[in-house]
């Protein structure tokens, strides 16, 4: 995990050096503070000695490549090609980590930062297409919370999913299978996502009311993506038919 241990030093030294790598708005009808009024702290001499040290290694680092792009791959609806890479990538790794076969994996599109464009994909970038620290979860569903998600899945249009196939009737999810069988609502099925998901974000309530949730606390999510695109090295766009 060396690329995600070198942005953390970057970020945190850019922090203590009194920079500042993001911006904010004020909210409408506060108290908002012209450029004149703020005052920004001078850098440490110390810490940016620390930090310069540093830039070299990181730039070396972020741009490495990790896999060729052949075609510009975006998320869609009912299914993109984007939305099946990145939710495919979360239940082969989460079957990988626990020896054991993992049914679905699901993410929905505002996880990540961008899409992929053709040419070669760096570390750098992959960062900015997953921006955020999550780690891995593995949750345990019933069959009747799989219907609920995918019926979740269905009434938004369609979102990245993996292992299970239906199409959508109105804002219904209709003739779900997993992984190729007929959903049993009395069957339990694990299912692949981050943390932040399972924690409430996104729009699945249904991943909220697991039976068993196992959080896989060592596997990052944006190195989950580097590891993932660099097995590929050529990354082509799938549409398979999951959900239509």
């Amino acid at each position: 995990m060396k690329y995600i241990s070198l942005q953390a030093v970057l970020f945190s030294l850019l922090i203590l050096s009194g920079c500042s790598t993001t911006s904010s708005v004020s909210e409408e009808g506060g108290d908002s503070a012209t450029d004149s009024e703020i005052t920004y702290p001078e850098p440490d001499p110390e810490i940016a000695g620390i930090l310069e040290s540093y830039r070299n290694e990181l730039d070396q680092e972020t741009g490495k490549r990790v896999a060729v792009i052949t075609d510009t791959l975006k998320f869609g609806q009912p299914e993109g090609a984007l939305g099946n890479l990145v939710s495919d990538a979360l239940r082969y790794r989460a079957s990988r980590e626990l020896r054991s076969f993992v049914n679905v994996g699901v993410i929905g599109e505002i996880s990540f930062g961008l899409f992929l464009t053709p040419g070669d994909l760096t570390v750098g970038e992959v960062l900015e297409f997953m921006p955020y620290e999550n780690h891995l979860v593995v949750l345990t569903l019933s069959g009747r919370k799989i219907q609920e998600l995918a019926n979740q899945i269905a009434s938004i249009g369609g979102a990245p999913v993996s292992g299970l196939r239906f199409r959508i009737e109105g804002d219904r999810a209709r003739g779900v299978l997993v992984n190729s069988q007929v959903l049993n609502p009395d069957s339990y099925y694990t299912v692949a996502t981050t943390s932040w998901v399972a924690n409430g974000g996104d729009q699945f309530p249904a991943l909220w009311e697991y039976s068993d949730r196992n959080d896989l606390y060592d596997v990052d999510v944006r190195q989950l993506y580097i590891d993932h695109f660099e097995s590929r090295r050529e990354i082509y766009p799938v549409i398979d038919g999951r959900v239509r």
